[in-house]
């Protein structure tokens, strides 16, 4: 049985189709009934034979910070694909990303540890890999830097990544993957979806920095052919495009055919929003969202290498540019 948590976000339920697919038996763990329901609407919108994929997937309520749940729903896995998160750069979210994050992976890995689970797949960042913000070119072999300054949801996907480490130092067989923005549909209130939704209102100011990129398909791919590979132990930065902000912002405006845009939120004026954010924070106008480390990483011009995984297996990224153009036509469709 292969279990996936987080099997109501972007990356679970893609996964979870492409599982359904190939008439895998799958677990998919819940919080909510409304997000299972989002679930079988995206299947809708994938295939008119939506419902012969979606009943292939058993459901089990479960939240990763229950234990009681989440054994129950554990004892028959072989494989575990972990994509439950939680994301938020806001300081104010520092406590929940600890909770569901770290102590959530520590839960699911102690318990894939118990019932002697073959194979623990997590689903990372490159937000986790906190390298020093000399090096210019991030792949694998860097080390995260504990004097530079990261934001709370770098630290607790680090955080989560030393727990997988720890379950394969006690025997599980584990691999991590680092995935950049990933690019997908139907996902419109996350990740590029939400920056779709802003773009095609149009967008005055763009961050200063670099971004690494990569398609949903290209996960989905990478994240069944770990399984079925004998790979373990490793990590892999799951990047096809390194691009600014600015560029990518603006090949989104042009297919929608709305505002570029034309001024740079630089360092400076980024830290005078912190001032401001900080303020309005202290007279209690609104919680406090911005902090050092996102200035950073906002600003950074670090790229990332993702030509491992194309050593390893027969796999190629898509050409990012088509797959923006897919993701903005389903976007018109929808809105």
């Amino acid at each position: 049985m292969i279990m996936v948590t987080g099997g109501t976000g972007m990356v679970g339920a893609h996964l979870l189709f492409a599982l359904a697919k190939k008439n895998l038996p799958t677990l998919a763990l819940f919080r909510t009934k409304k997000r299972q329901q989002k679930v079988e609407d995206f299947f809708k919108l994938l295939t008119p034979n939506y419902k012969k994929y979606y009943d292939l997937i058993q459901w089990k309520e479960a939240d990763i910070n229950d234990l009681v749940e989440l054994e129950e729903a554990i004892t028959k896995a072989t494989i575990i694909y972990h994509c439950a998160a939680k994301v938020s750069y806001a300081q104010y979210h520092a406590e929940k990303l600890i909770k569901t994050n770290i102590e959530g992976t520590a839960n699911i890995v102690n318990l894939a540890l118990k019932y002697n689970v073959k194979k623990f797949i997590f689903v990372s960042s490159i937000a986790s890999l906190g390298v020093e913000s000399t090096v210019s070119f991030v792949n694998e072999e860097y080390l995260w830097n504990s004097n530079k300054l990261h934001t709370p949801y770098a630290y607790s996907k680090y955080g989560a990544e030393l727990e997988v480490w720890r379950g394969s130092q006690e025997g599980l067989d584990v691999v991590i993957v680092n995935p950049g923005i990933i690019l997908g549909s139907h996902f419109w209130e996350r990740s590029i979806g939400r920056l779709i939704k802003k773009a095609a209102k149009g967008m005055l100011f763009y961050p200063s920095g670099s971004i690494g990129i990569v398609s949903m398909d290209d996960v989905t791919y990478v994240l069944l052919n770990l399984m079925e590979s004998s790979i373990k132990n490793e990590r892999f930065i799951l990047v096809s495009e390194n691009i600014k902000y600015k560029n990518l912002i603006e090949r989104i405006a042009i297919e929608l055919n709305s505002k570029k845009p034309i001024f740079a939120l630089s360092k400076p004026l980024l830290y005078l929003l912190l001032i401001i954010d900080k303020i309005t924070s202290i007279i209690r106008l609104k919680k406090s969202f911005l902090n050092r480390a996102t200035i950073e990483s906002l600003s950074s011009q670090q790229c990332y290498d993702g030509s491992k995984i194309e050593r390893e297996i027969n796999f190629t990224y898509q050409n990012t540019d088509l797959i923006l153009k897919k993701i903005i036509e389903d976007f018109k469709v929808n809105f």
